[in-house]
């Protein structure tokens, strides 16, 4: 509930407090005065865009607040707690009342900031929690309900707010499913050219099979084989020259014997004995050795071919790709991976057909049931607004919703057309409300589904801003006492210049303007029931006040059922 709004250099005010109470208040005043200044001002402070035009002429910036109460276990409050912008103590929602405290300042310049408990808040902030503490209803909001869109969001408005969130989330998921689908269609059929040449570039390497480090050890295979002969040639020679009569061991030992026999002679020549022996030794070891490796040589032309073709098999594909011989193999293996990613591609589409196929069937399922919620909400709806209508001066004129569902239609809101129908007259077929209704008509329609859409609303805080013209009289009177038992379950604003409205409120604002040489200025006033009863007068006689006019407005708030609760 809204408990009071400041308001500092806005507009024509220079500063104001007004206080709000329970039930249904009627605010009141000349035309022109600023009436619906009180309903700009929430606007603002519930995220509506603000400008430098706002700012009181001369004044450096306009400073507006609220107040609301919650009541326990408002949603609200858990929101406010999960966004850190309700203080520790603060009632918890479990037995207490939450304060929340709303501030904005727009400076002359434009700037605006935003307070929510005396903490930086955004206009989104401030949006969403103005969708839980009040609900405006302008001067021609009875307009919006000549379009299809709004006809919708009220009839939806009567439906569980789950069946509805149901279909929009349904159709979000179906809507990324069916992406998702055309996404791996599209890399799909885009792959198709690359899956082509790799498959055959696959089996081309595939084919020679290279192997890790194959590419070094066949090219110095290649080396030994290309050049067996020259090798096993100078290891035969070597291995003669070091046995062979008058090589290098036969010469060795020679030297060694004569030594041998000096040694005895002359010890000296012991450590040159010694090294002569030692190399013997190791030429006898490098003659074994030469044997050998003689005997390992191969003179094998048809393994050279095989290695030269294997070989050229290499360099051939590594030039074809770009890349090092012994590239090929790691090359085979990205090329191998690459391949299984794009065939598996063929798997994924089909999981996604099967995804999308599910999130259709659960769209389906949703679109139903809000189909049938929604039939029946319309005709509760249709029962209201019908009976509301004999009460507002159209006795015999009937109201229907037509529902119909195109199930070749997906949208966000599900599958049905919705159209208000309306017969102002016995006997008249309905025909779409935009088609139908004249000015007083629409506007005594529209105002009948504000009220029992305003019924179903979760805030605490009803605003009807001069929702009331076109009408008069005994409908007047009529609205008014529709907008006072709205009072009894929500607060109530009203901004009306109708007596007869005005006089079933509990409790009255007076708006008065007042004009100074230099500069004008509004103020809001209650009043007493006193009071009331000159206002009422005004609104009913003009200018003059009478004797007349005012028992007129005594006996209307007098006879007014919200009088005893005053």
């Amino acid at each position: 509930m809204l408990s009071h709004i400041t308001i500092r250099d806005f507009a024509i005010i220079d500063g104001i407090e007004v206080e709000f109470g329970p039930g249904m208040t009627a605010l009141t005043g000349e035309t022109g005065a600023g009436k619906s200044i009180l309903v700009d001002v929430i606007g603002l402070l519930l995220g509506d865009r603000g400008d430098a035009g706002s700012v009181r002429s001369g004044a450096v910036q306009a400073d507006l607040s609220a107040g609301f109460d919650l009541h326990p276990g408002h949603p609200a409050s858990g929101w406010l707690r999960a966004q850190a912008l309700l203080d520790a103590d603060a009632g918890d929602g479990g037995g207490e009342r939450t304060g929340v405290l709303l501030r904005r300042v727009i400076g002359a310049q434009g700037k605006s900031r935003a307070w929510i408990n005396g903490r930086p808040a955004t206009m989104a902030q401030l949006k969403t929690l103005g969708q839980w503490l009040v609900d405006i209803h302008g001067q021609h909001a009875h307009q919006q309900f000549l379009q299809r869109h709004a006809q919708r969001a009220l009839l939806d408005g009567f439906v569980e707010d789950d069946v509805v969130r149901r279909v929009a989330r349904a159709y979000a998921a179906l809507q990324e499913a069916r992406l998702h689908l055309e996404e791996a269609r599209s890399r799909l059929a885009n792959a198709s050219d690359r899956l082509d040449l790799l498959r055959f570039q696959t089996a081309e390497i595939a084919e020679l099979a290279p192997a890790p480090g194959e590419y070094a050890e066949i090219t110095a295979e290649q080396t030994l084989l290309a050049h067996g002969s020259e090798v096993l040639s100078a290891l035969q020679g070597a291995h003669e020259a070091i046995d062979a009569d008058g090589g290098i061991d036969p010469a060795l030992g020679q030297v060694l014997s004569g030594l041998q026999e000096a040694v005895r002679h002359d010890r000296r020549l012991g450590p040159v004995c010694e090294l002569l022996e030692s190399a013997r030794i190791q030429v006898q070891e490098a003659g074994d050795e030469l044997r050998r490796l003689a005997d390992r040589v191969e003179i094998n032309p048809g393994r050279l071919s095989e290695v030269d073709a294997r070989i050229a098999a290499y360099l051939r594909l590594a030039r074809k790709h770009g890349v090092e011989p012994d590239q090929l193999p790691e090359l085979l293996q990205k090329m191998e991976a690459e391949l299984a990613e794009l065939d598996a591609g063929d798997a994924a589409v089909e999981d996604l057909e099967q995804a999308a196929e599910a999130a259709g069937r659960e769209y389906d399922d949703a679109a139903a049931a809000l189909g049938s919620a929604r039939r029946e909400a319309a005709r509760r709806l249709d029962t209201a607004v019908t009976a509301a209508m004999q009460e507002l001066g159209m006795a015999g004129g009937h109201f229907r919703i037509d529902l119909q569902t195109r199930p070749e239609e997906t949208g966000p809101h599900g599958r049905d057309r919705i159209e208000f129908m309306v017969a102002a007259n016995p006997g008249a077929a309905p025909k779409p409300l935009s088609r139908v209704a004249s000015g007083g008509e629409l506007s005594r329609i529209g105002l009948a589904l504000q009220v029992l859409a305003s019924a179903e609303q979760p805030v605490g805080t009803l605003i009807f801003d001069e929702v009331d013209s076109g009408i008069s009289g005994a409908v007047a009177e009529v609205v008014g006492r529709k907008l006072q038992d709205l009072g009894r379950r929500y607060q109530v604003l009203c901004v009306t210049h109708l007596p007869q409205v005005a006089a079933q409120a509990h409790h009255q604002l007076q708006v008065t303007k007042h004009r100074a040489r230099d500069h004008t200025r509004t103020e809001i006033a209650a009043l007493t029931a006193e009071a009331r009863v000159e206002a009422i007068a005004r609104l009913l006689g003009g200018v003059t006040v009478t004797e007349r006019s005012l028992a007129h407005a005594r006996e209307m708030l007098e006879s007014a059922p919200a009088a005893s609760d005053r």
